[in-house]
């Protein structure tokens, strides 16, 4: 992990931590993702509760430079265990 794994916030983005997503266009702004791994300031998440309609998750890179609270946010919901 380096600095660009660090929000804006001060939080870092850690594997296992699960992030609330503010932009209401993504269910209603209740969507959430559990971070997977962290790579040179990209989150690799996996969308929690949807799935494809193969059976298989969702999954994204998210820059951390974005992971802050605001209108198209996120949120860090729990820690990693």
């Amino acid at each position: 992990m380096n600095d660009h794994d660090i929000t804006k916030e001060g939080i870092r983005v850690k594997p296992g931590q699960v992030w609330l997503d503010f932009d209401k266009r993504t269910n209603g702004g209740k969507r959430t993702v559990t971070v997977d791994r962290v790579v040179d300031g990209g989150a690799f998440v996996t969308t929690n509760g949807v799935t494809k309609a193969n059976g298989k998750p969702y999954t994204s890179r998210l820059s951390v430079r974005r992971m802050h609270k605001g209108a198209t946010g996120w949120a860090l919901v729990s820690e990693a265990p």
